[in-house]
């Protein structure tokens, strides 16, 4: 005998738009909007949805195109950062993607490597494979672009040079969303929406079409949305970062999600050294012959700083 006859009926979903009380999930049938059964709720350890965007989460049905979330399923990996405000939480961005695209305007506005940076490290920490996609390339010389460009790819970062505006670049950032699940993240104003609408020329009216559902009154991006690829895969587009805080990650074990800092931390002279200004620093002594960027090294020092 079933002692949970309701499980039988519970259907499988993907998380695609989440805010407040209702989330809207795709499902082998169509978009369903659906609540939050009330025990999740209740056991939440953040002050957030315990559902986010890219969740797999099983349905009750209690109507047509309608359910209640009776449980959320493992995540795999995620993108989560440290909420602004007086008691700072963990806000999960998005769960259960392969990818992190961060998206950086070499002009307007002014590129911060630091952004960058950050996005770098808590992609590692999430589980996440980074993409560097710098954009606006129509508008910075070819030589200004490459010495960005090589700071990423020295390291064994994929970077993708791209123009929303004029096509280029956009060739190979579409390989490299093809097929998988990514996420992608960036400042206001670096042109992810033009980007979005460049790689999916339909998706204005699609986004129109999920807010309509959603019960939203405005086309902008008010939150985050998982978006099927034409090609094959998901993207999971998020609302302009203003700061980029890093949760979970403790000021010594920093210097380990540099890549070209982590192997020479153990060579300094002090073994509870910063490598912000110690002698005998071996990252700084690397700094200095030219072997560590120092846009990167200002760049750990500020974050270091803030942890």
């Amino acid at each position: 005998m079933n002692e949970n006859p309701t499980a039988a009926t519970r259907v499988t979903a993907r998380v695609i738009r989440a805010a407040g009380l209702q989330q809207l999930v795709r499902t082998d049938a169509g978009l369903w909007l659906c609540e939050v059964r009330g025990r999740l709720k209740a056991a939440r350890r953040v002050a957030q949805s315990p559902v986010v965007v890219g969740d797999w989460v099983e349905v009750e049905p209690i109507g047509a195109g309608a359910g209640v979330i009776e449980r959320v399923l493992p995540r795999r990996s995620q993108f989560a950062r440290a909420a602004t405000g007086f008691r700072p939480y963990q806000q999960i961005v998005a769960a259960n993607v392969d990818q992190l695209i961060v998206v950086a305007a070499l002009v307007q506005p002014v590129l911060r490597p630091g952004f960058i940076d950050r996005a770098l490290v808590m992609a590692e920490r999430g589980g996440l494979q980074p993409l560097v996609c710098l954009n606006k390339a129509d508008l910075v010389a070819t030589a200004d672009t490459d010495v960005v460009a090589a700071v990423y790819q020295s390291l064994g970062y994929p970077v993708c040079v791209v123009s929303a505006q004029t096509g280029q670049g956009m060739e190979a950032l579409q390989a490299r969303l093809t097929g998988r699940d990514s996420v992608l993240v960036g400042q206001s104003g670096v042109g992810k929406s033009s980007l979005l609408n460049r790689l999916e020329p339909g998706l204005q009216v699609r986004t129109q079409e999920l807010m309509r559902l959603h019960q939203r009154g405005r086309h902008t991006t008010a939150g985050v949305q998982l978006y099927a690829l034409a090609g094959g895969g998901n993207i999971i587009d998020t609302p302009g970062i203003k700061e980029l805080r890093l949760w979970d990650v403790s000021a010594e074990e920093l210097v380990g999600y540099f890549v070209e800092m982590a192997d020479l931390a153990g060579q300094c002279r002090f073994r509870d050294c910063t490598h912000v200004g110690e002698p005998g620093c071996a990252i700084i002594a690397a700094v200095d012959a030219g072997m560590i960027s120092q846009v990167r090294h200002e760049g750990y020092a500020r974050i270091h700083q803030s942890l």
